[in-house]
């Protein structure tokens, strides 16, 4: 029989949340092994916020933005890989994901107490610093270098997905063959529930602070990551302002989609992909979800939930919702 050890921090500004299998027969000392992997796993997502955060003053991140312009600044290798990894999604995407966004993301402050309305001209000075062309790594000595002056880059559109397959990994190195990580909703799981059980993993209504689960997905050996806009957003002469911007114009995006999940092997390709899908709509995504080969989930605003075939067999409909596949 198995049982489960649940272990909730708040890291990374959001609520991160472990759940680690084991098994009930074993020795009367497994329970205090389970705990002691819990607590190193909270340790090594607490390093890489220190590494990672836009907001920590001494993150390697916030080194190369104050850097922008002056030269290179050297980085661990995980902060180089995922700076790779952007660079990647970003020529996929045709810069849709871009990571250079910051200074718009920072200006319109959407997911701060005081959010604002820019201007025209705030908005077109700023969007001339978004370019991830100037994102400059080299290999050889792990270190980057942002080519224009008060350019700067947020990671907060992949390190999620990134540290959840690091701890994903440490469990595996630690023997645990049952687990889930949930990143502020960036989940990954590992194995089974049990031996005869898959994870279900559950869809919420895209309302905010909906605790409603609309439809459910069962799965094994998978990241889950949904995007929408319906969580951070605020109101302006009657109009909303969700908190995902576009690469393109630099104004808050506005949608046919009300959320959008990705279900890949890696979290880090779920967590890149998933926004830049919900950006393009429900057509462009489509496209490029076939393109791609790539799995998920779309909720229309029309209420329609759009599946890809390789889900149906483990998808559950909860909700008045019209289910379409493809």
């Amino acid at each position: 029989m198995k049982g489960f050890l649940e272990k909730e921090d708040f890291i990374f500004n959001t609520r991160v949340y472990q759940k680690i299998g084991y098994d009930n027969n074993e020795k009367e000392d497994i329970l205090f092994k389970i705990k002691e992997i819990a607590e190193n796993a909270t340790l090594i997502m607490y390093e890489f916020e220190e590494k990672l955060s836009f907001f920590k003053e001494n993150s390697e991140i916030s080194k190369i933005n104050r850097n922008s312009a002056k030269g290179f600044t050297k980085v661990s290798f995980d902060t180089f890989e995922i700076l790779k990894k952007s660079a990647y999604y970003s020529k996929l995407t045709n810069g849709i994901f871009d990571i250079t966004i910051a200074p718009l993301v920072k200006e319109w402050a959407i997911n701060s107490e005081n959010p604002r309305i820019l201007s025209h001209n705030i908005v077109k000075e700023l969007l001339n610093l978004v370019d991830y062309e100037d994102v400059i790594l080299n290999d050889s000595n792990l270190s980057v270098m942002l080519l224009r002056e008060n350019q700067k880059i947020d990671l907060g559109g992949i390190a999620k997905g990134y540290i959840a397959d690091k701890i994903i990994e440490f469990y595996k190195r630690n023997n645990i063959n049952s687990a889930i990580i949930n990143i502020g909703g960036n989940i990954k799981v590992l194995g089974g529930k049990s031996e005869y059980d898959l994870w279900s993993v559950g869809i919420f209504e895209p309302k905010k602070h909906s605790k409603k689960v609309i439809c459910s997905i069962e799965v094994e050996n998978k990241s889950i990551v949904t995007s929408g806009s319906y969580e951070r957003a605020f109101m302006y002469n009657d109009e909303l302002y969700c908190h995902i911007l576009n690469t393109k114009t630099g104004y808050p995006i506005k949608s046919d989609l009300k959320s959008i999940t990705i279900v890949s092997d890696e979290s880090i390709d779920g967590d890149a992909l998933s926004t830049p899908l919900f950006i393009m709509g429900k057509d462009k995504a489509y496209e490029f979800m076939k393109k791609h080969n790539i799995s998920g989930i779309m909720v229309t605003n029309k209420d329609e939930i759009i599946v890809t075939k390789d889900l149906i067999e483990g998808f559950k409909l909860f909700e008045d919702y019209k289910v379409l596949t493809f």
